[in-house]
């Protein structure tokens, strides 16, 4: 991750599938000059849909937007987000008490009927994130600030599925029918799609697919703001070579993905300041198979 140091950049944070969070962070107590953060990524955001996508980009921007109940923090440890305390009432039932005084990007007061919506939401075919989701159970409303979640069986990672699950407004989805979560797969379309209004840090202020997504900073937002980032424009560059030249020349600020063969590039300019951090994340797992007698029981082959 590289930022210009020309003077300094702040930045925000929300999530980025969790690592994404902690060097946000790091970026966000910079000293600033300027209060506009230019972002270039490899890919665009695939869409404003918080539940349509389980894409990096995608899901990093919706986490700037909207919020979860729970969040992790720059260590990576659950947090409260939406929900300021939680107990196990036992082993299949799980109560949250919910933030009071929280206001979607419209005006309109957050509360338990948003919460549940989101997860029923969020757990139907169509999205993405239902592998998150479904595990959560049913959501209960019990009264305006607490909700129950009973699930179907023990689930001992309860709380880092919750986290990936964005809270979007009821009200807000019914008027504009978007209570369906629109099939990427599908390429279907939806108000939800292309408009956004949630509980988080900024919101979005212009979206231009493949062109450019603006993020105003939300000056209602429930918890502390680090940084001093006013607006987030963020561009789209699929190739290395320019997303770097880009950085290079001072057209962009911030990079979250330089590819490898640039890395010493970035490394050298003494403008630049290049971090490195762990991702919170399993790709695969590979077992080897190259040896006559694998180490694994009952797995035995070559490549």
């Amino acid at each position: 991750m590289n930022e210009k140091c020309n003077g300094g950049r702040g930045v925000a944070w929300r999530r980025w599938c969790v690592a994404m969070l902690a060097c946000l962070c790091a970026l966000a107590a910079l000293p600033a000059l300027a209060q506009t953060l230019r972002w270039a990524t490899r890919g665009d955001v695939e869409s404003m849909d918080p539940h349509a996508l389980a894409e990096t980009t995608t899901m990093g921007v919706a986490g700037l937007i909207h919020d979860a109940l729970v969040e992790r923090d720059r260590d990576q440890r659950i947090v409260p987000g939406l929900a300021t305390s939680w107990q196990a009432v036992d082993a299949t039932r799980w109560r949250f008490e919910l933030r009071r005084g929280v206001v979607f990007h419209d005006g309109s007061p957050f509360t338990a009927d948003d919460v549940v919506f989101s997860i029923l939401r969020a757990q139907q075919p169509s999205s993405q994130l239902n592998f998150y989701a479904r595990p959560l159970g049913t959501p209960v409303k019990i009264d305006d600030y607490t909700v129950e979640l009973r699930l179907e069986r023990v689930n001992p990672i309860l709380l880092q599925q919750l986290s990936a699950v964005m809270i979007m407004s009821r009200t807000w989805a019914v008027a504009h029918h978007a209570e369906r979560v629109p099939s990427y797969q599908a390429r279907e379309e939806a108000f939800s799609s292309r408009n956004a209004n949630g509980t988080g840090r900024y919101r979005l202020a212009q979206r231009e697919p493949g062109v450019r997504t603006v993020l105003e900073r939300n000056p209602a937002w429930w918890g502390r703001l680090e940084g001093n980032v006013q607006k987030v424009v963020l561009t789209p560059i699929a190739n290395d070579a320019s997303r770097t030249a880009a950085l290079l020349s001072g057209g962009v600020d911030f990079v979250n993905d330089v590819a490898v063969q640039d890395l010493d590039r970035v490394r050298a300019d003494p403008a630049l300041r290049l971090t490195v951090a762990p991702e919170n994340r399993l790709i695969f797992l590979g077992f080897d198979l190259g040896r006559e007698e694998s180490p694994y029981v009952g797995v035995k082959g070559r490549n």
